[in-house]
């Protein structure tokens, strides 16, 4: 221990300040240092005050090991930020590349969900044994041939069938030329814009499936909208076609000459949608079943029963209430012995129902008949499709109705199974059956036509409803998606390849 006593000269000794510190040796510069950092507010005056001068040699800092930590601390180099930043970069990279190998094999081979979802279900459930078929996932279309028909337009169906025997299907369809004959007569017409006599608004054509050369061509006084080429009228071993017009023609055209075998032309005031059945009159030769309405009157709806022979009428019976039909009437076969008429009502603007009638009982339809669907508002105008949807071997009934609902009815108990409705959708378009998913059940591709009042633009909405059932529970919620179809408009025919 030092005792250090300091004395100025210069002082008076009274006010002489003395001190006595005890001290390490540690501590000595500090003690020296308040020398000249000590001011008169704690009874000390510095020496510049007393006429002492400072010392020459500036006070020293502590060098206390207690004030370590005041000091400034070296930076950190770069090298020391570069590793996180390497590591984090690393990270990275290996997360990019992850996702960009994912995308690279779901595009290389792609995986329907629905495959996902069977794999999972397939843990709990027991193994079904059936034949999977895998959906394409590509497909490479090459075009056989390609035809123009200038001058003509088409709302028919393109029916298949070999009219020429050589092994090859041909194509069949109706066709007409618009609307003229409400612009100009025929036989002006004809010779200035189509190059030949009356009649040329429409007609039936045959071409060949094997380059598109016409086979035939048969021209009509109308434009031909429904086709159906599923029975041999005259028995030469060849289906023949069964035409529809819009102006009221409905007739039976020989496929192999397009010639017709017999024609009935009742005017632009009655509308027939016809189809054939089995024989009903006994002479072993497919009849015609047809729907019938004269436009001037509201209540004009028919079921009529057509001989496939000669075109002679069998039988004429009244629609329930009297109404309207433009419904194409359809057979359900529940078993050997029961087979059912199935036919829609109403108009667009007017009520309508959904009925079933046994074939047997079609003299007594207003009384004999079951209503399925009812809509007090808008008419059923579409056929359905038959599929067995429950699996119990009886065809179901799955109907997209005029005003934005499809229903599914079982076909043995006429209950519905479920419904779905679209929103301001309107549709003329019968539902498409297929199987779209890897279940046993058939779903169905569904067209409707909507209506844009702000933008004033029509445009088609495509849904797909993919349906499930289980004998216990409907499900009625079943998955689907919808999309946006473009339908352009043109005269031209194609028929391609998908190998």
């Amino acid at each position: 221990m030092v005792v250090k006593t300091a004395t100025y000269s210069g002082m008076n000794l009274k006010g002489e300040i003395r001190e006595s510190i005890s001290l390490d040796e540690d501590d000595l510069s500090d003690v020296e240092d308040e020398v000249f950092i000590r001011d008169g507010k704690n009874g000390f005056k510095l020496a510049e005050e007393l006429n002492v001068k400072r010392p020459l040699m500036a006070p020293r800092r502590r060098s206390g090991k207690h004030e370590s930590g005041s000091r400034l601390k070296p930076r950190p180099s770069c090298r020391a930020w570069c590793k996180p930043c390497c590591y984090v970069f690393l990270s990275l990279s290996v997360l990019i590349g992850l996702i960009i190998l994912v995308v690279v094999l779901v595009s290389i081979y792609p995986l329907p969900l629905d495959r996902l979802k069977d794999w999972i279900v397939s843990k709990a459930n027991k193994p079904r044994n059936r034949d999977d078929r895998l959906p394409c996932s590509s497909l490479k279309i090459t075009e056989i041939w390609a035809i123009n028909l200038p001058n003509l337009t088409t709302d028919s169906p393109v029916r298949a069938i070999d009219v020429d025997n050589d092994g090859v299907e041909d194509v069949v369809f109706g066709f007409g030329t618009g609307e003229n004959d409400h612009v100009m007569p025929d036989d002006v017409f004809c010779p200035i814009f189509m190059g030949m006599p009356p009649p040329c608004n429409g007609g039936i054509i045959a071409l060949n499936g094997r380059n598109g050369d016409t086979i035939w061509k048969r021209w009509l006084n109308d434009t031909i909208f429904g086709v159906h080429c599923t029975a041999d009228v005259n028995l030469d071993g060849t289906n023949d076609c069964l035409i529809v017009g819009v102006d009221g023609t409905i007739a039976v055209i020989d496929s192999r000459t397009g010639e017709d075998v017999w024609m009935l032309n009742m005017g632009k005031m009655n509308v027939f949608v016809a189809n054939f059945i089995d024989d009903r009159n006994g002479d072993n030769i497919s009849d015609v079943i047809t729907s019938h309405s004269y436009l001037e009157d509201k209540t004009s709806g028919h079921i009529i029963l057509l001989s496939g022979k000669s075109g002679r009428e069998i039988k004429r019976v009244q629609t329930p209430n009297r109404s309207k039909t433009f419904f194409m009437p359809q057979l359900l076969k529940q078993n050997e012995s029961s087979l059912m008429v199935l036919f829609g009502t109403g108009t667009p603007n007017s009520p309508g129902n959904l009925s079933v009638v046994p074939i047997n009982d079609l003299e007594s339809l207003e009384n004999k008949s079951i209503t399925l669907y009812e809509d007090k508002f808008k008419g059923v105008l579409t056929q359905p499709a038959l599929a067995d949807i429950t699996g119990d071997g009886v065809p179901d009934i799955v109907a997209s109705m005029y005003n934005s609902t499809v229903v599914a009815i079982d076909g043995k108990s006429w209950n519905t199974i479920w419904s779905y409705t679209f929103t301001n959708g309107v549709t003329d378009m019968s539902p498409t059956p297929a199987f779209f998913n890897l279940d046993e059940v058939p779903d169905f591709l569904v067209v409707y036509q909507k209506y844009d009042s702000i933008f004033h633009y029509n445009y088609t909405e495509v849904s797909l409803r993919l349906t499930q059932f289980s004998p216990r529970t409907d499900k009625d919620n079943a998955r689907g998606w919808s999309g946006f179809l473009s339908i352009p408009c043109c005269n031209n025919l194609y028929l391609s390849e998908i190998p």
